[in-house]
């Protein structure tokens, strides 16, 4: 028997909403019978599901760039649920997980919510607030994956910087004239201007209200 399927949603979104078709609700349960009522309840609220029976078989296929986010059961095997979201953490994923369990404890709920899970839902599953919860979570899973390629292309920016660009760059950002820019790295103004100029080609800002939203918005990234 194939152990990995995916459910696909019919030609019209039962839940009236305009759902991503790129994302995916990837399910990871080892009971076949809940197993396929999850995928059919998902897939008939329009969204697609590619589903596992183990964290391992997961894991083997676990692509981290494909958005969406986690439907996972709490004793799934081999490794069980919270190793599973340990293992996505040592792995910086930004897939949101939803925990699932037809006999989960209070300790274990606390510990899948203090690792970063959206939410432990307890079966029956209440269908309205679990998709409520899948929207927003590959809603989640879509912002996060936009605002890490901004900042790897903020990065990549920064990098082409000169040493010197970056000098002025500092003493754009704290405010200083050209002259005394000029005065204090031992250059010319005209100089300064030429460098000025770079820093906001290369980082493709147009003003220095914009450098410094910029700064702002990605510290950590504008000292690369």
């Amino acid at each position: 028997m194939n152990r990995m399927n995916q459910c696909f949603p019919s030609a019209h979104d039962h839940s009236g909403s305009q759902h991503n078709f790129e994302a995916r609700v990837f399910i990871v349960n080892s009971d076949e019978k809940t197993h396929s009522s999850l995928c059919r309840m998902i897939a008939s609220a329009g969204w697609r599901t590619k589903s596992y029976f183990s964290a391992e078989s997961f894991l083997d296929k676990f692509d981290p760039a494909h958005p969406g986010c986690l439907l996972l059961d709490n004793h799934v095997s081999e490794m069980g649920g919270l190793s599973l979201q340990q293992e996505l953490r040592d792995r910086n994923s930004l897939t949101p997980v939803l925990f699932t369990s037809s006999q989960g404890t209070v300790p274990e709920a606390v510990e899948a919510i203090h690792g970063g899970a959206v939410n432990f839902f307890t079966r029956p599953l209440e269908k309205p607030l679990l998709m409520k919860c899948i929207r927003e979570s590959i809603e989640k899973s879509q912002y996060l994956r936009e605002e890490q390629k901004e900042r790897e292309e903020i990065i990549i920016r920064m990098m082409r910087l000169t040493p010197r660009e970056r000098e002025v760059m500092a003493l754009v950002l704290k405010g200083q004239p050209n002259k005394l820019i000029a005065s204090d790295l031992d250059i010319s103004i005209k100089t300064v201007e030429i460098h000025r100029g770079q820093v906001m080609k290369k980082l493709q800002v147009r003003t220095q209200a914009d450098l410094i939203h910029l700064a702002l918005s990605y510290p950590s990234e504008m000292e690369h």
